[in-house]
Order: C-alpha cells, then structure tokens, then sequence
C-alpha cells in the first residue's frame, strides 16, 4: 500500500499544523516522556492538542494521539467528516483503532514506524478501510526525527529499524 491523500486535502499546507504537533512532541520530551505530539484540525483550525503523557498520568493509553482525540470535544463529535489528525509519528494499532473509531478521516504524520504496521491493518481490515480516507507521512520527517535524538535516541532506534 502506498501513502495517499485525499484530493480534499491538496490545497492545505500540510507543514503548518504538522510544526504545532512537533510543538507538542518537543514539550513531552522536555517533560520525560516518549518525544510524540499529535494535532487534531478541523476546517483549518486546530481544535485539539496532545502529547504523550505515559509517565505523568501514569497510565500507558495516554498516547499523544489519542490524547488529542479525547480533547476534541463537541467540534470533532460535530464535524468529524472534515477532521484531520496530524501526528509526529505513524499511529499504532490503538491510536488508528482510536481514530477510526472517532471517524476521522484523514491522518498524516511524520516519521513512519517500522513496528506497528498500521499501514497493513489499513490495507487488510476492511472496516479499517472504508474509515481512512487519507494516510500520509513524511510531513517533516526530519524534525520528528531531530526532536527523538534530542530527547530518546533509543526509541527513535527502534522506531526506524525494529529494534533497539
């Protein structure tokens, strides 16, 4: 499967809202936690941020996308049609289960994640399917990328190769 972008979305600057995600991923990082942050936009506004925050809350579910999901509010419950989620690293299973099941979209993200495979749960789980209707990455890659040998080197290992 390749990546591919809904025609919807060719008129946005994809850069742009990505940057505030890498805000949120460099803010976890600076607070201990794994180097993620997630967006969620609507019609060109960002209505909802979100970082990791495994170690804060103490509960390993607080991934930075689903944290921006949770946030969302009456907004994404509204008009969740028009919804993207921009995050700086490819979803795992639960942040993709988690978005499918808030029916966004479109997801775009930055630095790809040679472990989850959400990718081939895209490409094999029809329900998963018939739900995305873009899935893009490599929007700044190289600033994920920058942010994760700042803050955890060791992660970013794993995340490039599948294994430490």
């Amino acid at each position: 499967m390749h990546p591919f972008l809904a025609p919807e979305l060719a008129h946005l600057d994809l850069a742009v809202y990505m940057r505030t995600a890498l805000e949120e991923a460099d803010r976890a990082g600076q607070a201990g936690e794994l180097p993620i942050g997630a967006v969620v936009v609507v019609d060109g506004q960002i209505i909802a941020r979100g970082r990791a925050r495994h170690q804060e809350l103490h509960n390993q579910v607080r991934h930075a996308e689903l944290n921006a999901i949770l946030s969302g509010g009456v907004i994404l419950w509204r008009d969740y049609e028009r919804a993207i989620l921009f995050t700086t690293v490819e979803p795992c299973p639960m942040c993709l289960g988690a978005a499918v099941m808030a029916d966004i979209p479109h997801i775009i993200f930055a630095l790809p994640d040679q472990v989850v495979h959400s990718r081939l749960t895209i490409e094999h789980n029809p329900y998963v399917r018939r739900h995305v209707k873009s899935y893009f990455g490599g929007v700044l890659e190289a600033e994920s990328i920058e942010i994760f040998q700042q803050y955890d080197p060791r992660s970013l290992s794993y995340i490039q190769k599948g294994a430490f």
